[in-house]
């Protein structure tokens, strides 16, 4: 939230009282301060490793290792990034196995 000019490339720039507001809501939400299981295993796999995107942590790779790599590239998907395609509770903050959706759905 102190570099959004430099933002992966893009300029994110807010104003600051949104910029004050958006980083409550991430420290009060953060993995740190969370008590949802997979919230822990996340944190944890990361360990003391410079990582910002959940998809390099050793916990996603491990969870999401069966599904095959063409998964990603279907146009209801597109990326490793979108979660909410998969996880319909993912806006709540959840990862609940019973809300993944079946991935023959992609096919």
């Amino acid at each position: 939230m102190s570099d959004l000019e430099n933002h992966f490339g893009d300029d994110a720039s807010i104003d600051k009282e949104s910029n004050k507001e958006i980083l409550a809501f991430l420290v009060k939400n953060s993995a740190e301060n969370y008590t949802m299981e997979d919230s822990w295993n996340f944190l944890n796999s990361i360990g003391d490793k410079d990582i910002i995107a959940m998809t390099q942590t050793s916990f996603w790779k491990k969870t999401h290792k069966d599904i095959p790599k063409n998964i990603f590239d279907n146009k209801k998907i597109r990326s490793k990034a979108n979660c909410k395609a998969c996880h319909t509770d993912i806006e709540k903050g959840l990862i609940e196995d019973e809300n993944i959706k079946n991935l023959s759905t992609f096919n």
